[in-house]
């Protein structure tokens, strides 16, 4: 009797223990299932439908649980079961929790940024003591006369603040200011960053950077006025201006030459996209005064300027833009597992294509290739291996662009998108709001149509490549005339993706 007893507490006890088990996981998946829901309720990625969807599946698997864990059921080995399901299906959704909210979190870090940065450097001799702005005092500085001349002051007063009167030099050109600072006419100059790279164009200064050191950066921010355009994302068509910069120690943020310009005209409707790549040395007049200048100074005045240059070339009016650090490629490419990329020629890209990350060379088959990180940057940068020059680059960068696309909207891209999240984010900034991207997303869900992307390039037109460019103070650099039948025949095909109509362009 006594041991039927023991026997009987024994099992009560067991059963008690289970059904505190059960009553524990129900309240665990009941809080876990509300997180996820509202957290992919806050990402507002998902369509209704499919939010509709998920809410079923979760009240099902809730009341299913909640109904095998009543303590009135007596079925041991069933309450076992949806109990270890229940932890299991509550580790999922912890992860799909935080998942989702790592995609949300990105996409506000990269997405709806409406400010630049002005960068202005205090430059010394390589070999000079100074290492940071209290050593430079009683040094001579040099400014420029008649360029950038608010930053300057305004990096002046900062000084003057700290280090008392600045005794400061005039000069002309950057070129001048520098022949000063080799003379030791002065020890330091005050120079837009900007400014630097368009001294190192030009030969005699092409050594500029390994001669001396910045030992001070004075940063300006200012915000960026939105275009906003006239319709819906999801159902009017736009262009978004896609800028980026090779120089790898760049900040996104900074203004800066702009060595990649491409516009990306979209058709949300029709499904199209219209990449076209305009070269870095195009000569065209600057927006904002009407001097001739390369395209890629238009950078050095904001990305606006470099969006309304090409507007005037190709009548379009450019609503976004997207603006990626070009070495950031590595890490987006290598993110995505590397991509396969098309190339028109067998070529070998330099070893010093990949400077920062070790010293390689690379060659480059004619036909399909699949390319990592490393490899996909030599590829976009490389233009001495080719008759035509930028011309092939830029076709390259869109092709590299093109398979950025495609291998990012696989399904394959999920198993990897923590990593992808990260490289995008830290490389990549748009004036895309958030909203706007969750609503494209959801518009994809809804058909699931492919989309029909198309590359242009515009071509070299014939006249002297050795011309004067306002950034370099009338300086002769080589530049590249346009084409202006193929700007002419680039407009029209534009024209007819906003109009909806469909394009299908021969191969470049």
């Amino acid at each position: 009797m006594d041991k039927q007893r023991e026997s009987f507490r024994a099992r009560r006890i067991r059963r008690t223990k289970l059904d505190w088990f059960g009553i524990i996981m129900m309240f665990v998946l009941l809080v876990c299932s509300l997180a996820i829901f509202a957290r992919l309720m806050a990402t507002k990625m998902l369509t209704t439908t499919n939010m509709v969807l998920i809410m079923v599946a979760l009240l099902v698997v809730n009341g299913l649980h909640i109904f095998v864990q009543l303590p009135l059921r007596r079925n041991k080995l069933g309450k076992l079961i949806c109990g270890v399901l229940a932890v299991v299906l509550s580790v999922v959704m912890i992860y799909g929790t935080v998942a989702a909210g790592a995609v949300q979190s990105a996409l506000n870090k990269i997405s709806g940024i409406m400010v630049e940065k002005q960068v202005t450097a205090v430059i010394v001799m390589k070999e000079d003591d100074a290492t940071e702005l209290g050593d430079t005092r009683g040094y001579k500085f040099g400014i420029l006369a008649n360029r950038d001349q608010e930053n300057t002051q305004k990096l002046l007063s900062a000084m003057q603040e700290s280090m008392g009167q600045i005794d400061t030099r005039e000069y002309e050109t950057p070129a001048d200011m520098a022949d000063a600072l080799y003379d030791d006419e002065i020890q330091a100059m005050i120079l837009n960053e900007g400014y630097i790279s368009l001294l190192t164009e030009q030969e005699d200064y092409s050594d500029f950077s390994s001669h001396t050191k910045i030992i001070y950066e004075y940063v300006t921010e200012h915000e960026i006025t939105s275009i906003k355009p006239s319709g819906s994302i999801t159902k009017q068509p736009f262009v978004i201006y896609c800028s980026g910069s090779d120089e790898r120690d760049s900040d996104i943020n900074a203004k800066s030459r702009s060595d990649v310009n491409i516009l990306a005209v979209v058709n949300p409707k029709t499904r199209q996209i219209l990449l076209i790549n305009t070269p870095r040395d195009y000569y065209l007049p600057l927006a904002f005064n009407g001097e001739l200048d390369k395209l890629t100074h238009a950078g050095m005045y904001g990305v606006q300027e470099s969006m309304a240059v090409l507007d005037n070339l190709y009548g379009t009016k450019t609503s976004y833009y997207g603006r990626i650090n070009f070495w950031g490629l590595i890490d987006i490419v290598d993110a995505l597992g590397g991509i396969d990329v098309y190339s028109d020629y067998a070529f070998d890209a330099a070893a010093g294509d990949v400077e920062g990350y070790g010293y390689r060379s690379f060659s480059f088959s004619e036909g399909w290739n699949h390319l990592e990180g490393q490899e996909a940057l030599a590829f976009s940068r490389e233009r001495y291996s080719f008759s035509d020059g930028d011309n092939q680059r830029g076709k390259n960068q869109m092709k590299v662009i093109q398979a950025i696309i495609e291998k990012a909207t696989s399904p394959s891209v999920l198993a990897k998108y923590q990593d992808l999240l990260k490289a995008v984010s830290d490389n990549f900034i748009t004036n895309i709001s958030y909203d706007q991207i969750s609503s494209l997303v959801q518009m994809m869900q809804k058909d699931g149509a492919s989309w029909n992307i198309q590359t242009m390039s515009a071509t070299q037109g014939s006249g002297d490549t050795m011309q004067p460019c306002y950034s370099s103070y009338g300086e002769l650099l080589y530049v590249m005339p346009p084409d202006y039948d193929s700007v002419n025949r680039i407009r029209e095909v534009i024209d007819q993706v906003m109009n909806g109509e469909e394009i299908v362009l021969p191969a470049e």
